[in-house]
C-alpha cells in the first residue's frame, strides 16, 4: 500500500507539473456562441447521435472536455423522439457503461456510469444547463423541456468539481428562438395514460425572444393502484441587445404526484416470482406528492480578441411529502411493513462565472463557481411487530389491504446546511495540428453542517481540498485519434447513517484510455477505464435501513460506442460494455456492486421510408442487460439479465402532421429494472403501446 500511495503522489506532481505548464481551466467559447446545426455540428468534437439544430454554449459541454473525452455522446432531440425516451434511463440506454438504479420508490431518476451510483437514496447526481440539478433531491424530469443530452465520458469534466471521474449528464433545456415554431402533440397509451404537451417560441421584438413549454400527464399506471399525475410549466425569455451580449432567464414549475412504491420483494432467490402489477403499499396512505421550482439566468459577453465572460445563476425548491408502507420482512406468505412518513425541503442557489479566451495556441479559461444549500429531513417511522405487523398477503396484496399500523415515531429529523465554492483554472494546448495537451487545477473550499434535531448533534466538515486533471489527444491521421486523460474528484455526502453521524465526502482517481474513428457518416469509439473511490454511500450491511460509506470501490472496464448515417436515410446507434466494479471493504458480506451488470448494451436502427412523397419513419431497437447483484447479503440476489425490444412507425399525415404509434417491451418480457434489496425489487414495465398525434407550426 505504501508503494502504491508513493506512486500515486508521484503521477499527482506529474500532473501537477503538467498543469502548471500549461497554465490555466475550461473553456466555452468560439467563433460565435450559438451557432445554427450545420455549423455546430461540423465544428464539434463531441459525436452528435441525431440532428443538431443549435448549440448554446453558456449550457453545453465546453471545448475541452468534448474534444479530450472522445467517448462522449450528444443525444439530440430527433433521435430521443425516435428512440421513445419518456424518461432519463430510456435516453442513456443509447450510450455504454450505464444502468438503472433504485428509484427510490419511483419518485426520482437514478442510474451508475461506469460502475458508481451516486447515492441509493439520493441517486446519481446531474447537470441542467450546466448546473446541478438535483443536489437533495429532484422530480424525475420531464421530456418535454429537454432540447439534448449531453454524455459527458471520463474524468475530462471533473475540473468543474462536484462531479464524479467516470463522467456527468449534462440535460440542455428548450430555450428561446428568434425563428418562430409551434408543436402541440397529444398521446394516449396503455394503462389509460394521457398526455398533451405544448412548445412554442419565437421572436417578441428585434432583441427579445421568447418561449413556453407546457406538458401534462395522467395515468392510471401498470402497478396496481399506482396511478401518476405529472405537470411541467417553463417559460423563458431572452434578451440579446448586441450580438456581442445575450441573457436568458428560465423558470420551471414541476409537480409529480404518486403513490411511493418499493416495488416487489423476492421469493427465496428469484426476483421475478411475484407478478409484477402486485402492490405491496397501502392505497389508503395517498399520494406523495413532489413539487420543484426553478429560476435560472444565464449570460454571454463577448470581451473583444476571442475573449469571453459566461456565467449564470439559478435558485431551486422543493418538496417531497407522503406517507408509506414499505417491505420490511417476509413471515410466512405475509409480508410484514414498515410505515413512513416523508417531509423533505430543498432549497438551493448556485452560481458560475468563467473568463474564456485563446492566447496563440492556448486556449485558456478561470472560474469560479458556488451554491449555498439548505436541506430539511423529516423521517418518521414505525417498524412491525407480532402484535402490530401492519402486513399484507404475499401471492395476493390486495385482498389484505386496510391494515393499521403502529403510531409512527421519530426517526430523522435533520438540518444540513453547505457553502461550497470552486477556483478553477485550465489550459487546452495545441501543440501541434495533431498534439493537443489540456491540464487544470481546482480548489473547493467548503463547510457543511449538519444538524440532528432529535439529539441536538452537531456534525461540521470544513477543507479545502486540490484536484488536478491532465489529459493528452493525438491525431494520428485524418480519421483515427487517441486519447488519454486523467483526474481526481470529491463529492459530499448527504444525510447521517445509523450511528447519527454524517459521513466524509466521496474522493475519486481515474484515468482513461481510448482511440476514435470518424468517417464520413461513420463515428467508432472505445475507452478503457479504471477508476477508484472511497467514502461510497450505498447500502449498510449491518441494517439496510441506512446508508453507510464503503472504505474502497473500484471499476474498470471497456466501453465500445458507434454509429453509422447512410445517405440521410438510415442511422444506426449502437453500444457495448463491459464493467468489472467491485466493493473493497472487508465490513461488507460480498464484493458486488449493486445493480452494475458485467455486460450490456444496445442497438437502435432508425430508417426514413419514402412513400408518396413523404418521409415515413420506422425505428427499432434491442437493449441488452446482463445479470445483475439484487442484494448486498453474503450470497447476493441475482436479477436476471434480459433482452427488451421497442419499435415505432411515424406517419405524415399533412405537411405539418405527424401520427406515431410506439411499443416499448415489444415482446412483453419480465425482468426486474433496479432493486436497493430482496424485499425493493422494481420490475420492469409490460409491454406499452402509446399513440400520438403531433401538429407543427
Amino acid at each position: 500500500m505504501a508503494v502504491a500511495d508513493r506512486s500515486l503522489c508521484r503521477f499527482r506532481l506529474a500532473a501537477l507539473g503538467l498543469a502548471m505548464a500549461s497554465c490555466a481551466m475550461p473553456l466555452t467559447v468560439t467563433a460565435q456562441e450559438v451557432e445554427d446545426g450545420e455549423t455546430a455540428e461540423k465544428r464539434s468534437d463531441i459525436v452528435v447521435l441525431g440532428t443538431r439544430r443549435s448549440v448554446d454554449r453558456t449550457l453545453s459541454s465546453d471545448p475541452a472536455t468534448a474534444r479530450m473525452s472522445q467517448s462522449s455522446r450528444s443525444l439530440e432531440q430527433d433521435v430521443l423522439q425516435a428512440a421513445g425516451t419518456y424518461r432519463l434511463n430510456d435516453a442513456l440506454e443509447l450510450v455504454s457503461g450505464f444502468s438503472q438504479q433504485n428509484n427510490r420508490g419511483g419518485v426520482l431518476d437514478n442510474f451508475a456510469l461506469r460502475g458508481f451510483l451516486g447515492t441509493p437514496d439520493g441517486g446519481a447526481e446531474f447537470y441542467v444547463d450546466g448546473f446541478i440539478a438535483n443536489r437533495g433531491m429532484v422530480p424525475p424530469r420531464d421530456p418535454a423541456t429537454v432540447e439534448r443530452i449531453e454524455v459527458l465520458k471520463g474524468p475530462a469534466g471533473a475540473i468543474f468539481g462536484d462531479v464524479d471521474p467516470g463522467g456527468r449528464v449534462n440535460i440542455v433545456s428548450k430555450m428561446p428562438r428568434f425563428t418562430p415554431s409551434a408543436r402541440l402533440t397529444a398521446t394516449y397509451g396503455s394503462f389509460d395514460t394521457r398526455r398533451v404537451e405544448a412548445d412554442a417560441t419565437g421572436p417578441l421584438s428585434d432583441t427579445f425572444a421568447a418561449r413556453i413549454v407546457v406538458a401534462a400527464e395522467d395515468s392510471d399506471g401498470w402497478r396496481d393502484t399506482v396511478s401518476l399525475k405529472r405537470r411541467v410549466v417553463s417559460p423563458s425569455l431572452t434578451w440579446r441587445p448586441s450580438d456581442s451580449l445575450r441573457l436568458t432567464y428560465l423558470a420551471e414549475f414541476m409537480q409529480f404526484d404518486t403513490p411511493f412504491d418499493r416495488g416487489i420483494p423476492a421469493v427465496g432467490d428469484d426476483a421475478n416470482a411475484l407478478p409484477r402489477s402486485n402492490y405491496y403499499g397501502e392505497p389508503s396512505n395517498g399520494l406523495t406528492r413532489f413539487r420543484n421550482e426553478r429560476h435560472q439566468l444565464t449570460g454571454l459577453a463577448q470581451l473583444g480578441g476571442g475573449w469571453t465572460l459566461n456565467g449564470g445563476i439559478v435558485w431551486r425548491t422543493g418538496s417531497l411529502q407522503g406517507f408509506s408502507a414499505d417491505q420490511s420482512r417476509i413471515v410466512g406468505t405475509q409480508v410484514w411493513r414498515q410505515r413512513r412518513s416523508r417531509d423533505f425541503v430543498i432549497d438551493d442557489l448556485a452560481a458560475r462565472l468563467e473568463l474564456a479566451g485563446t492566447v496563440g495556441r492556448h486556449q485558456l479559461s478561470i472560474g469560479i463557481k458556488g451554491y449555498r444549500m439548505t436541506y430539511g429531513e423529516r423521517w418518521m417511522r414505525r417498524n412491525p411487530s407480532a402484535a402490530a405487523p401492519y402486513a399484507v398477503d404475499l401471492y395476493d396484496p390486495a385482498s389484505s389491504y386496510g391494515g393499521t399500523a403502529a403510531p409512527l415515531l421519530p426517526f430523522t429529523n435533520n438540518d444540513e446546511n453547505r457553502w461550497a465554492g470552486t477556483l478553477y483554472v485550465q489550459d487546452m494546448w495545441a501543440v501541434t495540428d495533431r498534439l493537443t495537451l489540456v491540464g487544470g487545477a481546482r480548489v473547493d473550499p467548503y463547510r457543511q453542517k449538519i444538524v440532528n434535531n432529535r439529539t441536538g448533534g452537531v456534525g461540521q466538515i470544513v477543507d479545502q481540498p486540490v484536484k488536478f486533471r491532465a489529459g493528452v489527444r493525438y491525431v494520428v491521421d485524418d480519421h483515427i485519434s487517441v486519447h488519454a486523460n486523467w483526474g481526481e474528484s470529491f463529492l459530499l455526502n448527504s444525510g447521517t447513517g445509523r450511528t447519527g453521524e454524517g459521513f466524509q465526502p466521496e474522493e475519486a482517481c481515474g484515468y482513461e484510455v481510448g482511440i476514435a474513428g470518424r468517417w464520413a457518416g461513420l463515428d467508432l469509439g472505445m475507452t478503457w477505464f479504471d477508476i477508484a473511490k472511497s467514502n461510497i454511500l450505498t447500502t449498510d450491511p449491518v441494517d439496510p435501513g441506512f446508508n453507510a460509506p464503503v472504505g474502497r470501490m473500484n471499476s474498470r472496464g471497456i466501453e465500445a460506442d458507434a454509429s453509422l448515417r447512410l445517405a440521410r436515410r438510415w442511422q444506426v446507434i449502437a453500444n457495448y460494455a463491459w464493467v468489472h466494479a467491485r466493493n473493497d471493504d472487508q465490513s461488507f458480506a460480498t464484493p458486488a456492486v449493486l445493480g452494475v451488470p458485467a455486460h450490456s448494451g444496445t442497438v437502435l436502427v432508425v430508417h426514413q421510408l419514402p412513400i408518396a412523397g413523404r418521409d415515413w419513419q420506422l425505428s427499432g431497437g434491442l437493449a441488452y442487460v446482463g445479470d445483475r447483484a439484487g442484494s448486498l447479503d453474503a450470497t447476493p440476489l441475482v436479477l436476471p439479465a434480459y433482452v427488451k425490444a421497442k419499435a415505432a412507425v411515424e406517419v405524415p399525415v399533412a405537411d405539418r402532421l405527424r401520427f406515431r404509434l410506439e411499443a416499448d417491451n415489444l415482446f412483453d418480457a419480465r425482468y426486474a429494472a433496479s432493486s436497493y434489496s430482496r424485499l425493493w425489487i422494481y420490475p420492469g414495465p409490460p409491454r406499452t403501446v402509446r399513440a400520438s398525434l403531433r401538429v407543427e407550426i
